[in-house]
């Protein structure tokens, strides 16, 4: 393949010597003495450049991939390797056909045309209309950067082989949040290293959970009378020792910890430093200190059905950190059969006490790369609260959110045992300068959603297929992950139920219709369309009906400049005209919804519910925070005011929005 490669670059660069290097929009290709057929006498050219230094980059691998609907001729050769100018060049391409450009390079970040400010950006369709050269692309891709410094105890001294991770400040819902980033592990010196970031808000954290179990406790198949990974406390109480600071020595008979700690010196988000990395950027000395703080004990019992008990994991959460997954804790520890649980070494402050069944995270991406998998990470991972085990991890991406996943890993404990999900908690706790006895924290069965999927046809058109599973699930209104995203647990396209549902608002989805869409969610004769679900109420939502219809609005366009030329760099966006549709959404809202411009400035939407809507178009660099109701509010003035009904086509022509 690499020989393949090779010879493309040898082509792009005899076509770049024997025609212009730049051939503007919409020209012809320039003749040749052979002939093509009409059919396939379209062009694509262009530059890949380093998107932080503006320099042509060579040897990059550039992808051609056809939008659905373009037939790619036999046998075509859709990927070549850049000249030492940057140049490549697509030639004899179908007439009338529409494509993606992607771009990658061993080291950079990923890229491709339309990804002007980020790698996250979406790809930006380009159409070929009669034949035409598109030429002048420029095509841009990153170098990742890198955070690193050392971690020091309070005597100045390096602590070896604890963890360090970033965390990504962003902006969710309309809110500041924290999502889970790479981690790695200080080396002999103390030192870390985290390399393939992209540009972002961080702050840098050393985790130091005090993982406590009962006395017996198996940890990975090996009790805890072991002398490795866990040290006696007392009679009925083991600390688990991982990849964490060691809990320094009593100081005038009172236990000490380390409290987690952030660069430079804080033991809370809200007190750190953040890191405003850009592109290429090496961030050197983001040190962090390890401060010795008193700790005390926190015990108390859970109630709950005997099989609610088995292998329940407690989590001590610091407010700022609860919507955080494994590594977010001050301490967890493992509760005992007849209810009974201790935490072990706990700083004063504010808490919340959670109970889990599975653990919820957002998730930024460390930015993949053309050696494939994210950066960063470098093959470390959060150890899981004892005993171990964790299965069923899975990540989905958040719709205009980029680079931000959604995370969730289910917990199961050691011998087998599941702790039950239908049986949750959380609660606030506060701990001050003395032990804390007596608490209790009682399970509550989880919520159950039940219900079927109805059918309605549009008499106008053919009836399509029905699509042969669907995914039902719910959507935290609030946006918060710690709620996690309880779904369907087999794919069904009739009678369905989703179970897991913590006490919380959620929004009621469904994934997986094509082209058909969601036109009604009804329950005990109220539509939840746009209305949440209250699972805090009730534990029983038994009846729901959904009736999906193939009448789906289609809304068409063109946007143009300021100036009436087509804009180089844009995206429409679209959000409900009711401002209170606007805020507690949840993270999947299929009223708020994004398009990508074709290199002729047309968009098309076919996904969207009948429903009156603000449109606009604005610069690919707001999509990261475009949901932000405050920009909605900005944003709307310059928009235009759309209504779309079940089954009907619209038509709206913007000009793009100029946002100061």
């Amino acid at each position: 393949m690499q020989a393949s490669l090779l010879a493309s670059a040898v082509v792009v660069a005899a076509v770049m010597a024997m025609s212009p290097a730049v051939v503007g929009p919409g020209q012809t290709a320039p003749s040749s003495n052979t002939q093509k057929p009409a059919s396939v006498t379209g062009a694509i050219s262009g530059t890949v450049m380093d998107g932080s230094t503006g320099s042509p980059l060579a040897e990059v691998i550039v992808g051609l991939t056809a939008m659905p609907g373009t037939q790619m001729p036999a046998g075509y050769q859709a990927r070549q390797l850049t000249d030492a100018k940057g140049r490549f060049a697509f030639l004899n391409l179908p007439n009338d056909g529409a494509f993606q450009i992607t771009a990658n390079k061993f080291g950079y970040l990923d890229g491709g045309y339309g990804r002007d400010s980020a790698p996250t950006d979406p790809l930006r369709p380009i159409a070929i209309a009669n034949g035409a050269w598109i030429g002048g692309l420029r095509v841009n891709i990153w170098t990742p950067g890198v955070i690193s410094g050392t971690v020091r105890d309070e005597s100045g001294e390096p602590v070896v082989g604890v963890i360090v991770r970033a965390l990504a400040r962003l902006r969710v819902a309309g809110r500041s949040d924290l999502a889970a980033g790479p981690i790695t592990v200080t080396d002999d010196h103390g030192r870390y290293r985290i390399p393939g970031l992209p540009a972002g808000r961080y702050v840098i954290h050393v985790p130091s959970p005090q993982m406590s179990v009962p006395q017996g406790t198996r940890l990975n198949g090996a009790t805890t009378n072991a002398p490795e990974g866990a040290v006696d406390v007392d009679d009925t109480s083991r600390l688990v020792i991982g990849r964490f600071p060691l809990p320094p020595p009593a100081l005038n008979g009172r236990a000490m910890a380390y409290n987690m700690a952030f660069h430079p010196n804080a033991s809370a988000p809200a007190e750190a430093s953040t890191i405003d990395l850009k592109f290429g950027e090496d961030r050197p000395a983001a040190d962090v200190i390890l401060t010795p703080v008193p700790a005390v004990r926190v015990s108390g019992v859970v109630e709950g059905p005997p099989e609610a008990l088995t292998n329940l994991t407690l989590r001590l959460l610091p407010i700022g950190m609860e919507n955080l997954g494994i590594g977010a804790e001050v301490a967890t520890t493992l509760v005992g059969a007849n209810g009974a649980f201790t935490f072990i070494n706990v700083p004063a402050g504010s808490y919340v006490l959670d109970a889990p069944v599975t653990f919820n995270e957002f998730l930024a991406s460390s930015g993949s790369t053309s050696s494939g998998g994210f950066v960063g990470s470098r093959g470390f991972s959060m150890p899981a609260p004892p005993p171990r085990g964790m299965v069923s991890r899975t990540s989905m991406g958040i719709a205009d959110i980029p680079g931000v996943s959604f995370s969730m890993a289910d917990y199961r404990g050691a011998g087998g045992g599941t702790a039950v999900p239908n049986y949750t908690a959380r609660m606030p706790l506060t701990v001050g300068g003395a032990d804390v006895s007596g608490v209790t924290i009682r399970l509550k069965p989880a919520a159950v959603l039940r219900g079927r999927v109805t059918v309605e046809t549009d008499p106008t058109k053919p009836t399509p297929q029905l699509p042969p599973r669907i995914l039902a699930f719910m959507d935290p209104a609030n946006g918060q992950p710690g709620l996690g995203r309880p779904q369907t647990p087999g794919y069904a396209l009739q009678e369905f139920e989703i179970s897991g549902i913590l006490p919380a608002e959620y929004f009621l989805r469904v994934q997986g219709l094509g082209v058909w869409a969601a036109k009604s969610i009804l329950w005990r004769g109220r539509d939840y369309t746009t209305v949440p679900f209250d699972a805090a109420s009730t534990d029983d939502l038994s009846g729901v009906v959904i009736t999906i219809t193939n009448a789906v609005p289609t809304l068409t366009g063109t946007v143009r400049g300021q100036d009436g030329a087509v804009p180089e760099s844009g995206v429409v966006i679209i959000f409900p005209a009711q401002v209170a549709l606007r805020t507690n959404t949840g993270l999947w809202s299929p009223r708020m919804s994004s398009a990508a411009m074709q290199s002729n400035g047309t968009f098309r939407l076919t996904d969207m519910p009948a429903g009156d809507y603000i449109l606009a178009a604005i610069d690919r660099s707001r999509m990261a925070t475009w949901r932000d109701p405050d920009f909605l509010a900005l944003i709307e003035r310059q928009g235009a005011r759309v209504t779309l009904n079940w089954g009907q086509a619209t038509n709206q022509d913007l000009t793009m929005a100029v946002v100061r």
